[in-house]
This record gives C-alpha cells, sequence and structure tokens, in this order.
C-alpha cells in the first residue's frame, strides 16, 4: 500500500527470524502535504503500515495487525530532516501468528517502537 509510493527500500537485509532496512520517505507524497501543510510529519499509522508491509516482506506472507501490545512514538519524523530511515523487525512465529518486534530509528534518534501481533491472513 505504501511501499514504493510513500517509501521505497534503499538497502535490506535479513536472517533467520530478524531484519533489518533503510528506507527512503517520499518527502512530497500528499499524505504529508495534508499532515500537516508547511510541517510534514509522517502520521502513526503510516509508521504502523510500514512495520506491517516490511515484516510481509520479509517473512513472505500477506499479514494483518491483530494487536498492538507496546506502541510508542517517540519522536516525530520530518522528512525534510530524516528523509532515510532505518527499520528493525524481530518475530517469532507459531502457526500462521507472529510476536513483532520492530524500531523506525535514524542514528541516535529512534522515532517509533512497535510490539504486537500479526497474522496470516
Amino acid at each position: 500500500m505504501l511501499l514504493d509510493n510513500f517509501y521505497s527500500i534503499v538497502k535490506k537485509e535479513s536472517a533467520e527470524a530478524s531484519a533489518s532496512a533503510a528506507i527512503a520517505i517520499n518527502a512530497s507524497h500528499k499524505i504529508l502535504q495534508g499532515h500537516f501543510p508547511g510541517q510534514p510529519v509522517v502520521p502513526g499509522v503510516c509508521m504502523m503500515q510500514i512495520v506491517r508491509e516490511l515484516t510481509e516482506l520479509f517473512v513472505s506472507k500477506k499479514l494483518k495487525i491483530t494487536e498492538g501490545d507496546n506502541l510508542k512514538f517517540l519522536s516525530i519524523i520530518d522528512p525534510r530532516q530524516h528523509n532515510e530511515i532505518d527499520v528493525t523487525v524481530s518475530w517469532k512465529e507459531n502457526a500462521g501468528i507472529y510476536i513483532v518486534n520492530a524500531t523506525l530509528f535514524a542514528g541516535a534518534v529512534t522515532f517509533f517502537k512497535f510490539k504486537g501481533t500479526l497474522q496470516a491472513v
């Protein structure tokens, strides 16, 4: 939904049950024109969608977020200042249920931490 439109993958690496990616935010995307005019901020729902889409890519399954156990929005992402973001994702899978931990960050700045459950659809 957002991949290759709102953001693109610059680089990705994966291991068993974990992965990382560097993504580039499209600073001119229409979502950012309305959130907020003159002061673009990546919406929290977009951060969650990025986690879902990257997890889908890494596990090669369509997923839906079924539970957000712990969501921490720690700093805003202004794509004019941080248009490239690092994302780490780790998961444990049992019968199509994925317990996921993810972080969006740039250098020493952490933007978002996610711990939740995604289910194969």
